[in-house]
């Protein structure tokens, strides 16, 4: 005679033993990919509100910072339930771009005078020789000139 369970009150069962309601999976995917949506939204909006000018650059600040959150939010939702791991490396990828586009702005609203400077110079500038006495000055830090 054989014994059915693994002698511990039940029948045998894959993984950990527990089994959630169907309902309850359901509702962590559809968490999950919610916020997916969202940090896929705002981190396309911070790639292209990127290319904005100061004082403009305040809003892809405020909507990079607002991407990293939302991914790190998604990440552990897409964890919780249990998505193929092409998403979770997906997400990991996409909240690492995320956080460099944060730091990047950041930068540049940090360094407002030289950014600013950089900007105009940029915007003046006809040849290639002096979109290169633009960038030379950014790489001094300066901020008048």
């Amino acid at each position: 005679m054989t014994q059915q369970g693994t002698g511990r009150g039940g029948p045998e069962r894959p993984g950990n033993g527990r089994q959630e309601p169907d309902d309850v999976v359901a509702s962590r995917r559809t968490s999950a990919r919610l916020w997916l949506r969202l940090f896929g939204l705002a981190l396309l909006g911070g790639v292209l509100l990127g290319s904005l000018v100061l004082p403009w650059k305040v809003l892809t600040l405020l909507v990079s910072v607002f991407a990293v959150a939302a991914g790190v939010v998604a990440l552990i939702k897409v964890i919780g339930a249990k998505l193929p791991r092409l998403v979770v490396l997906a997400t990991s990828i996409g909240l690492v771009s995320a956080v460099v586009l944060t730091v990047g702005t950041a930068v540049s609203v940090l360094l407002w005078p030289v950014t600013q400077h950089y900007e105009d110079c940029m915007s003046r500038a006809l040849t290639l020789q002096a979109r290169s006495d633009c960038e030379d000055a950014l790489r001094k830090f300066e901020t008048a000139g």
